[in-house]
């Protein structure tokens, strides 16, 4: 990882905001079914893995040439729950009846490295105000592992996978100078992002993110910064089907080299 940082450092010399480091943790909750060769198990009314989170983030962002900003980007969510299952289904050889003992976890890991042009800037106002729009494409790697157990008659069914996605998108950047205004703050920035492609390995799928973000600048290279983000997965693997997502707030700080 020095590697890498030392690597970014160099090439991006002489571009404005050669490098930006963001660590922070995102809060989000569960959302969606899982299928395998039966109907939909939800999972917020079949079982209960709804709990929300804290899930360190952790993303690179470059400047390697004027107006193409690229970032690498990684999170790891984990979660875990037991009660009385809701229903009655069927889960691969497994059967779950109304009122058996569930037990389950949802782990998903993710890495995305990402590229945007920065081409159209349709306001400016000086060096006061700015607004910019860029088209966005991705690589996102996922990692995802259910596991639900019918305690009561002692059956559990795992699944493992890995899929691969690429996603296409739009991105906007707003950015207001606060000199004049405020001694407290150097700049306030709005960034919106969404995205959505297809996915790869097993028999496919979908994916699409939203994400929305309000920085606040204290001075040129330090920020801290809230917001929203959506990331849903629609994959399968024959007759496995992953169709959930996480959505929730999140916190951090940004640092500019």
């Amino acid at each position: 990882m020095q590697t890498l940082l030392l690597s970014i450092c160099l090439c991006s010399q002489g571009v404005e905001d050669p490098a930006v480091l963001r660590g922070g943790v995102w809060m989000p909750r569960l959302g969606g079914t899982i299928t395998d060769g039966g109907g939909e198990i939800d999972f917020e009314t079949n079982i209960d893995l709804r709990s929300k989170e804290t899930v360190p983030m952790l993303e690179f962002q470059i400047e390697p040439v004027e107006d193409i900003v690229m970032s690498l980007s990684f999170f790891d969510f984990s979660t875990s729950g037991s009660g009385l299952y809701v229903g009655n289904d069927t889960y691969g050889p497994m059967t779950l009846a109304n009122g058996d003992l569930w037990s389950g976890s949802t782990t998903i890991q993710s890495v995305g490295v990402g590229a945007a042009w920065e081409v159209w800037r349709p306001y400016k106002t000086s060096d006061a105000a700015s607004l910019s729009f860029a088209p966005v494409a991705s690589f996102r790697w996922f990692g995802v592992k259910t596991q639900l157990t019918n305690e009561t008659i002692t059956q559990e069914v795992s699944h493992q996978n890995s899929w691969l996605a690429l996603q296409v998108g739009l991105e906007m950047d707003f950015m207001w100078d606060m000199e004049g205004v405020t001694d407290l703050v150097d700049s306030v920035g709005i960034n919106g992002q969404f995205l959505a492609g297809g996915v790869f390995g097993g028999d496919g799928g979908t994916i699409g993110s939203i994400q929305a973000t309000l920085s606040v600048y204290f001075s040129k290279s330090v920020a801290g910064f809230f917001g929203y983000r959506l990331q849903e997965l629609n994959a399968e693997d024959e007759s496995y089907t992953f169709d959930a997502g996480l959505q929730g707030l999140f916190v951090g700080v940004e640092i500019r080299f």
